[in-house]
């Protein structure tokens, strides 16, 4: 009797041993075979891989059968059949994206300034400087601010301008990691003649206005490069004053319309 109910004990933990073991695997079996895809702005994509080979796109087929083509620069990393792999740490709920310039927040741009193209009358073709502007991200893609900065032309350091702008930038997709962007910025250029020898020599300054196409290239954090094209149209007067001693006065108005390079920080 004895050897009877350990019998019947052993028989019983057994089947359910047995039991539980098949309602996992029929658990599991439920799983679909989906693959992972997640891109480098860090969205993540289910569905199944159609083609993949290195350095080329990607043909994925999403849950909802939609089929599309994954440029290889933007994939992150894939995972085939990633709910057979580790069901527990991919089904975890995605951190929503943030914006890559959040709106009501702050920007501030550093760059230098390196005019070039063709040489007008007694200037130069060149010259070298810097800008930096802050201002206000309005919403994610459109930008408003005011700039500043030195420029140096006229193929010395001895005449410079002081930029006094306001800009206002636009951005492209919010969702892209590296961002191309146009620029604006307008204002009045003030003069400023480091050449103390003579009074007989006034240099003043007048306006400017600066169109631009760029990229904002996405790094670290909250640090980004920028490059940057434009075109530069600025006016400017040199004065020399003789009355005292020879008696006269001319006048030389120039205006300078060259190519941009700006190459910066954003942040």
């Amino acid at each position: 009797m004895k050897y009877t109910y350990l019998f019947v004990l052993l028989f019983f933990t057994l089947s359910h041993v047995v039991g539980q073991n098949k309602t996992k695997l029929e658990a599991q079996s439920k799983i679909p075979k989906q693959d992972l895809v997640v891109l480098k702005t860090g969205k993540r994509i289910w569905g199944e891989i159609q083609f993949y080979e290195l350095g080329k796109a990607m043909v994925f087929r999403t849950d909802d059968g939609v089929l599309m083509k994954i440029p290889f620069e933007i994939l992150d990393k894939f995972v085939a059949g990633a709910h057979t792999t580790n069901v527990e740490y991919f089904l975890k709920p995605e951190k929503p994206e943030k914006p890559f310039l959040e709106a009501e927040t702050f920007y501030n741009n550093f760059a230098l300034f390196m005019p070039f193209g063709v040489k007008t009358t007694a200037n130069s073709r060149s010259g070298l400087g810097f800008e930096y502007s802050f201002g206000m991200q309005m919403t994610p893609r459109l930008g408003v601010g005011l700039g500043t900065g030195m420029n140096f032309m006229f193929g010395g350091i001895s005449d410079r301008l002081i930029p006094i702008v306001a800009e206002i930038r636009y951005y492209n997709e919010p969702e892209r990691r590296h961002r191309a962007y146009a620029l604006l910025d307008s204002g009045y250029s003030v003069g400023w003649s480091a050449d103390k020898q003579t009074e007989a020599y006034a240099f003043k300054g007048g306006w400017r206005i600066h169109p631009a196409l760029g990229v904002v290239w996405h790094n670290v954090k909250t640090t980004r490069f920028t490059t940057e094209i434009g075109y530069w149209h600025q006016r400017a007067t040199l004065v020399e004053d003789w009355w005292e001693s020879s008696r006269w006065r001319r006048e030389n108005d120039y205006k300078l319309n060259r190519w941009v390079l700006k190459m910066g920080l954003l942040f």
